[in-house]
Parts: C-alpha cells; sequence; structure tokens
C-alpha cells in the first residue's frame, strides 16, 4: 500500500493540523472536522448539530454573506455533512486560493455568532424542513430508518434521535438555545484541520497561524468512549408506505467503530450480498425473488448498526425473502467463507480503498480521511494502516464475530405498500479579506491515439499516482437507434452482454469481476453506450480479457433474458413510486415526442420490454458494436506502450459485422407537437412536488456552446446561482434548486428542475417564470455575473481531472462529439474570449419563456386550483407521460 506521508501539529488553542502534499494538480483540498454530532444533543433539543452545517454557510463576522459565493468565484468546490459523531466542512480551491479558505473558514469558526441572526435561524429552519420532506417523506422508504432508529437504541442512548432530529424540537428552539450550542461545540479545541494537495507545507502552517492561532479555545467537552444499547430481544416493525414493492430490513446494534469486529462484519456483509455471486444475491435477486438485496456495516463512534436490506419482487412475499435470510444466516456458520470469498473481498476492500485515495479532498478524500482518523482515533497514520486490520481477518473470524453479534436483539422492519489552553495574542483585522497568489498553471493531461490492427482506436491518458487503471470501451451510438417499436433496446442489449459469453457464464462473468475486486459499469445513454472497469494495475490484463470477452462474444442466453426482463420490469414497476424518476421519464418525451430517438425513455417501457427477443438483441448488438464506431479509452498508472500491447492481443481480432441495419436515430429531436403549458402527474400524499421546466436548444456542435455554458451557470448552474438563491436562500421553497443542459449532437434541452414544498407549488412556478423572463429581459446577466461565473469554471477546470472516471468521462466527450485532440487545452482560452455582449444576446436568442413547457409530479388535489390561477393551459398526464386530460 502508497504511504500517505503527513505533517502533524497542534496549535496552543487546542486544535490539530494535518497537511499532506500532493503536486498532482494545482488544486488544494481544506477539511475541517468538529467533534460534534447528533448525539452531543439532548432531548427535546435534537437537530442542532445539522442545523449549524447550514448555518455555517450563511456567513460570519467579517464576511457575513453567502459562504459559497467567494469560493465558487475562484472554481472551488465545496460541501458539508453531518452525521451522530461529527460535522465536517471542506473544500476543494485552486491552490493559490488557499488563504480565501482558510480565513473563511476560521472566520465562521471564531466569529459565527457574530452574524447569525433570527431571520437567518428562520430561514434554515424552513430549509431542513424541505430537506427532511425530500430526504424521507417524499422518497419512497424513506422513514423506514426513522422508524428503526429508536428502537434499535432506546432511550436513553445519544443514537436514539435521526441527525436530522425532531422538527418540533427545531421549530422551539430560541435563538439562545442555538447560541449556547454553538459556544460548546464548535471551537478550535473541539476541531481538527486537514490540508492536502498543492502545498507548501511550511507556508500553510504560516497561513493556519496567521487565522485560527488567535481564536479562543473551548471549554473541554466530556466524550463517551463506549455505549452499548439496550436492545434486548427482538423488535418486530410494520410501515405503510406510497410504494409499489414491499421492502424488508433486519438490523443489529454492533460494537463501535475502531473495535476488531469492525473489519469481520464490513467481510462479511460482502459476502453476504456485494455482487452477482454474493450468497443473498443468488438466493435472491438471481431468481427474480428480490429486485434487490444489500447488507452493510456501519460502525460509528459509540456504538454500530448492521442491516440487511432487500425489495421483493412482484409475486414474491417479504415472508419467502425473510425465510431465505434467515437460512443463510445460518448456513454461513456452517458453511464459512471460503479462501476464495475472503479473497474477493479483500480485493474490494483494497480497490476501494486506493480508490478513495486518488483524490485528495471532498467526502472521502484523504483530507478526509486524515481527519477521520485523527478525531476518532487520534492518529491519522491509521490512513497508512488500517488496510492490515481486514488482511488478518480468517474466515473463523467472520463466523465469530456472526454468531456474537447478529444475535436475537435485533429489529426487523416490513415495508409494505401504502492541557491549558490558551489563545496567542495577534494584531491581525480580520475584516481583510485574503488576496490570492499567483495562480498554478494548469495543463490537463495529455492522451495519446494509436490505432490497433483492425483499426480500432485506443486513446491512453497516463495518470500517475496509485496503482489503479481505468479502461472503457465507448460504442458511439446509444438509444437514439432503438426503433419506434422497441424503446430501450440499446440499454436492454448492453445490460445483457455481460450475462453470458461463448467463454463464460453470467455467474462466471461477474465471480471473475469479483476475484479482480471490481465490478463492470455500463452507461447506456441517449448517444453512446460505455463499457469501463477500474482495476488494479496488476490486473489490467486479466480485466481487459473480460472486458473484451463481453463485448465480442454475448450469446444472450434465454434465461438471463427472462430474467433481466422480470427484474427491469419490477423496477419500473417501484419507479413509478419515485417522483424525480417519474419525471426524468416523463420529461423528454414531453419535449421530444415519444417517436424521437430523445424523447422515449432510454431504459423502455413495459410493452417494449416484453417485447424483447434473443433475435432483437443480437441484430442490435451486431449492428452497433463494431472497431468502426468504438474507441478504448484507458486511464491510469501503465505506460502506453504496455497498454497498447495488451489491447492489441484483446481486441484485434474483433471484426464488424456485416449487418446493414441504419443506426440513424429514429425520429427527430426537434420539439414534439405537444402545446406550450403545464403538464401535472398525479401522484397523492406527496409531500414535495418536483418540477421540471424546460425546451430543446441548440446542439453541442454549435459555437454558442461556451455562452451558454456560462448562462446557464449563472442561471442555475451552481449554489449562488438566480435559481437557487431565490427557491432556496430566499423564499425557503426547496432545499435545492438547479438548471442544466443536457448536450446533443441534435437538438440539445435545456432544462430547470428540483423539489418544492407541495404548498408552495404555485409560488414556485411563478418564481421559476419571473427567473426565465429575467435572464433575457433588459435587466439580463450582469458584468459581474459574467466573470464570477467565468472565474468558477476556469478555477474549477482543474477539479475535472482528478480521478481516473473524470479523465474517462472527457475523453468520452472528445470521442462522441468530435471535438479534436487540443480541445481540453483551447477551453480555458475560448471561456476567456466570451464577451458580455455575447452572453446576453445567446440568453436573449436561446432561451424562450413562452416556449416553456412545465412538468410537476405531485398531489394534483392540493396543487391544481393555484396552478389555475395563473392562466396557463393545464393538461394531466401518466407516469408514462401519456396526455389523460387538457
Amino acid at each position: 500500500m502508497s504511504v500517505i506521508k503527513y505533517t502533524k501539529i497542534t496549535l496552543d488553542n487546542g486544535m490539530d493540523v494535518i497537511l499532506h502534499k500532493d503536486k498532482s494538480i494545482p488544486m488544494v483540498a481544506v477539511n475541517v472536522w468538529y467533534h460534534v454530532g447528533s448525539k452531543d444533543e439532548e432531548l427535546g433539543k435534537t437537530g442542532f448539530a445539522h442545523l449549524f452545517e447550514h448555518m455555517m454557510f450563511e456567513g460570519s463576522k467579517h464576511h457575513n454573506e453567502n459562504h459559497f459565493e467567494p469560493l465558487q468565484k475562484v472554481g472551488a468546490s465545496l460541501n458539508g455533512s453531518t452525521n451522530m459523531d461529527r460535522t465536517n466542512y471542506w473544500e476543494n480551491v485552486p491552490s493559490n486560493y488557499l488563504e480565501l479558505a482558510l480565513w473563511l473558514e476560521a472566520d465562521r469558526m471564531g466569529y459565527l455568532l457574530d452574524a447569525l441572526t433570527q431571520e437567518r435561524l428562520d430561514n434554515q429552519r424552513e430549509v431542513v424542513k424541505n430537506e427532511r420532506r425530500q430526504t424521507y417523506e417524499n422518497r419512497p422508504y424513506g422513514m423506514a430508518h426513522w422508524n428503526m432508529q429508536g428502537q434499535l437504541f432506546p432511550a436513553p442512548h445519544p443514537y436514539n434521535w435521526m441527525t436530522i432530529g425532531s422538527q418540533a424540537d427545531l421549530d422551539s428552539a430560541s435563538l439562545e438555545d442555538v447560541q449556547a450550542f454553538f459556544r460548546k461545540y464548535y471551537s478550535p479545541s473541539n476541531a481538527s484541520l486537514s490540508i492536502a494537495g498543492d502545498i507548501d507545507v511550511n507556508q500553510s502552517i504560516d497561513m493556519v497561524n496567521k487565522y485560527f492561532s488567535s481564536l479562543s479555545p473551548g471549554e473541554p467537552n466530556d466524550k463517551v468512549s463506549r455505549f452499548d444499547s439496550s436492545l434486548s430481544g427482538r423488535v418486530e416493525l410494520f410501515m405503510p408506505d406510497n410504494v409499489s414493492l414491499p421492502k424488508l430490513y433486519i438490523a443489529w446494534t454492533t460494537p463501535p467503530h475502531l473495535d476488531s469486529s469492525e473489519p469481520e462484519l464490513d467481510i462479511l456483509s460482502l459476502v453476504l450480498a456485494d455482487g452477482r455471486n454474493s450468497r443473498l444475491y443468488s438466493k435472491l435477486v438471481y431468481p427474480n425473488v428480490a429486485q434487490n438485496v444489500s447488507a452493510y456495516a456501519y460502525s460509528s463512534e459509540i456504538a454500530g448498526q448492521f442491516f440487511i436490506e432487500a425489495t421483493a419482487s412482484p409475486g414474491h412475499s417479504l415472508s419467502e425473502i425473510e425465510s431465505i435470510i434467515d437460512e443463510e444466516l445460518e448456513r454461513i456458520i456452517t458453511d464459512p467463507p471460503s479462501d476464495e470469498e475472503m479473497e474477493i473481498a479483500l480485493n474490494k476492500i483494497e480497490h476501494y480503498n486506493y480508490s478513495q485515495l486518488s483524490k485528495v479532498g471532498g467526502f472521502g478524500g484523504k483530507a478526509d480521511l486524515l481527519n477521520h482518523y485523527n478525531v476518532f482515533a487520534s492518529d491519522p497514520e491509521y490512513i497508512n494502516t488500517f488496510i492490515k486490520e481486514y488482511e488478518r481477518v480468517t474466515s473463523s473470524d467472520v463466523i465469530s464475530s456472526r454468531i456474537k453479534v447478529l444475535n436475537e436483539n435485533q429489529v426487523r422492519l416490513r415495508v409494505e405498500p401504502n492541557a491549558h489552553l490558551v489563545p496567542v495574542e495577534l494584531d491581525l483585522d480580520r475584516t481583510i479579506e485574503p488576496q490570492a497568489s499567483e495562480p498554478q498553471t494548469f495543463k490537463p493531461p495529455k492522451h495519446q491515439k494509436r490505432f490497433l490492427s483492425n483499426g480500432i482506436e485506443v486513446v491512453h491518458v497516463k495518470k500517475d499516482g496509485p496503482p489503479l487503471v481505468g479502461c472503457g470501451v465507448l460504442i458511439k451510438t446509444g438509444a437514439t437507434s432503438d426503433t419506434k417499436e422497441l424503446p430501450g433496446l440499446a440499454y436492454f442489449t448492453s445490460m445483457l452482454t455481460r450475462e453470458g459469453t461463448n467463454t463464460r457464464t453470467s455467474a462466471e462473468i461477474y465471480n471473475d469481476l469479483d476475484k479482480l475486486g471490481t465490478s463492470m459499469n455500463i452507461e447506456s445513454r441517449r448517444e453512446f453506450i460505455f463499457y469501463s472497469i477500474e482495476v488494479l494495475a496488476k490486473h489490467f490484463n486479466s480485466g481487459l480479457d473480460i472486458l473484451s470477452d463481453v463485448i465480442k462474444n454475448p450469446v444472450f442466453p434465454q434465461d438471463e433474458i427472462d430474467r433481466i426482463k422480470s427484474k427491469q420490469l419490477g423496477d419500473l414497476q417501484r419507479s413509478k413510486d419515485e417522483p424525480n424518476a417519474i419525471a426524468d421519464r416523463v420529461f423528454p418525451k414531453l419535449i421530444y415526442g415519444e417517436n424521437s430517438g430523445y424523447g422515449h425513455p432510454v431504459t423502455g417501457n413495459e410493452e417494449s420490454i416484453k417485447k424483447f427477443t434473443g433475435e432483437d438483441l443480437k441484430a442490435f448488438k451486431n449492428a452497433a458494436f463494431s472497431p468502426d464506431r468504438s474507441q478504448i479509452i484507458v486511464v491510469g498508472n501503465m505506460e502506453f506502450d504496455e497498454v497498447y500491447s495488451i489491447c492489441e492481443n484483446y481486441f484485434s481480432d474483433w471484426e464488424s459485422d456485416s449487418s446493414t441495419r441504419d443506426l440513424t436515430p429514429d425520429g427527430t429531436s426537434a420539439s414534439s407537437l405537444n402545446p406550450v403549458g403545464i403538464y401535472i402527474c398525479d401522484k397523492p400524499e406527496s409531500a414535495q412536488s418536483v418540477i421540471r421546466a424546460g425546451h430543446t436548444i441548440f446542439s453541442r456542435s454549435d459555437g454558442r456552446y461556451y455562452q451558454m455554458n456560462l448562462v446557464n451557470f449563472i442561471f442555475g448552474g451552481q449554489f449562488s446561482s438566480r435559481l437557487n438563491l431565490n427557491l432556496r436562500e430566499d423564499k425557503g421553497y426547496s432545499y435545492g434548486f438547479h438548471s442544466g443542459v443536457s448536450w446533443y449532437s441534435d437538438s440539445s434541452l435545456l432544462v430547470a428542475g428540483g423539489s418544492v414544498q407541495t404548498d408552495k407549488t404555485t409560488e414556485s412556478i411563478v418564481e421559476i417564470l419571473k427567473e426565465f423572463n429575467e435572464i433575457v429581459s433588459d435587466i439580463s446577466i450582469t458584468e459581474e455575473e459574467l466573470e464570477d461565473a467565468r472565474n468558477q469554471l476556469l478555477r474549477g477546470y482543474p477539479a475535472g481531472f482528478e480521478r481516473l472516471s473524470q479523465i474517462m468521462d472527457n475523453m468520452i466527450q472528445l470521442g462522441v462529439h468530435d471535438l479534436g485532440d487540443d480541445y481540453f487545452e483551447r477551453v480555458p482560452e475560448n471561456l476567456k474570449s466570451v464577451s458580455l455582449e455575447q452572453v446576453r444576446s445567446t440568453a436573449t436568442d436561446v432561451i424562450d419563456p413562452t416556449e416553456l413547457k412545465i412538468l410537476i409530479v405531485g398531489d394534483k388535489q392540493e396543487i391544481i386550483q393555484g396552478l389555475k390561477s395563473l392562466g396557463h393551459p393545464i393538461f394531466e398526464v401518466d407516469s408514462e407521460g401519456a396526455i389523460l386530460s387538457g
């Protein structure tokens, strides 16, 4: 395992600081952990830790404005999260803006309360309400964990309540209550700061001292290292929900994080339910008894949990599923994990670990992990040694933990349809915002290209770092090549290719992938299909063997076709419970029309799925999968000559088929004849309304591409955009509302969307229309907005080349849209050259508020009267987009 080198210091006020240098790209990750979570609250005052996750972005004494704005202006990405034990915040910034991030973090650590007002508290309470609706109430099965939490950890256990807390507690909390909680926990002596990336360690320490060392430490807080649950015996719960398929949850409490049983339980979860050949998958999902099954161990600071979850397939009961799960839990004692199962589990854990270490920032990156182990183990060195705890686990250890932990004390839920610290004295003017140092020059990684002997092109990007390699095969056609009679054929064909070849059965394919600690990802989109795997470099040869076999030699066994059909029909039925899934299926159909390759659902519909035959799949595969329509993309820590040689070995015998089937997109992507207006898909008792609003625009090849990207960024493309500031920050109607462009070789799609609380649906539509009209009006885009958007895109540009998957995604865009080998080098200059006049004219020429089609998935009875008052034509559609009335 690669050793992560770091430096750790502790300031005089008690704050730990960890620094790690990684010069791979000119970005720096700043990561702050506060050792406070929901367990540090008390009954009657819950939800405070999560509330402060929101409040910390609202402004502090010396920067009394939104925390996102100055960072996103410089191209940073940022976020935060709260769990039962800790709250974290992170920013990934261009390296020359490190001081800006530290200035902002220090100010909200030391001076948040100076800017905390009743108005801000009230506003964020509303945002949290919408987060609760979106995360729990308006999501199928969303309240399951909520109902189980208190049973798993009976009071007075501090894990008794969910992190988001009780809304009644938040509503009754006074400003003084909230301030007292902050003073107790949000201080340097209860914090850990990690900085990783393109840094000079000594200079970074100087910056940290400049902004943090004079902040006052907090009072020492009592900490509990372990608190076992008092759960005794078996608790059985029942929860009706607005879902189509029943779901079973089984949970146990476990020892805390870093206990010796943790790696044993992690491995047990993988053996039970991770991968096509895992024990529960092979007994439940493969034979279509269940739509899905998962098992996972979640270890927290003072206690943990182990969950098994399974959703029933149509025609099967939870009792049947429960019986199989119980049988497998007993069987694993008498039939312990084999050497192969243990090897597969360890390979998966090793691969996941390297994947996390391949990025410096964000959730789970190196900066985050250094803080994780510093806070929970008081030693960041665990980042280098924790894998050894997994390597020592034997099959007998796994069985021992199974017997000891997964005992009769459990909860089952059936979801059925329906030291002396002192501050340093410093003379520092904190009102002065730090200026950036000179930006670091960034050049996108170069790619090399060469044709194999059969004409297929190999594209390679060398990326130093962990010994990982990502490899993919790009097929330059997709759902646009489906026939009108068989929508979803490209998707279904691509999914079935990995279910059996001339040399491997479906089970053998998944087993071979498991042995490499990886899985095969298949993206089937409108205009392309992409197969990819990510493996340790030592497994590249074996990985390419599997990948090439799946693409060249699928046989489409009838039993697998029947099985996947059944599963996909079940997934389709289940998706009708999810308002966002309905919106994503219906909206393109309203825009492009059902006969367009851009309008029908990529995954097909019930009628087409039932029709698919093996001959249909073979015909599509023979027509679409050929060297002259494909590219091999390889990114990672291997030299091109070696990559090329291995690709030649596995792909040079791939020949084009003689099929003459025309793969030209079936149907035009021009806007459909569906009239402009508001379309309602009724979802009774929805806690929120899911909204989509948009129309078609020009193709990806249009010269106004850069102008439109800037327009969208300002309009709804990031947190500080007009749409989100209006509907979330100003009105509190939504947890988040954004816009984006789906870029196609034919007409592209501009769409604004998000979820809003049901009783504010009409008001939200008014505000959405207002924003559409203003972006094209005389008070259009300002110079400041343009420069902010341009700078965010430019400064955040290097972050798009950090991970293997990101670089492969970039190479896909080159291949699909024929952008040119020097495209990524030209992006910064192309963005810099866009003028204010060009952006304004693009907005006014391209965006037409009078052509908007608006889709609302929500409770018709609750929202219809308000929508009628707007005076727009109203149509009702079903969950497949068919117009029912209007």
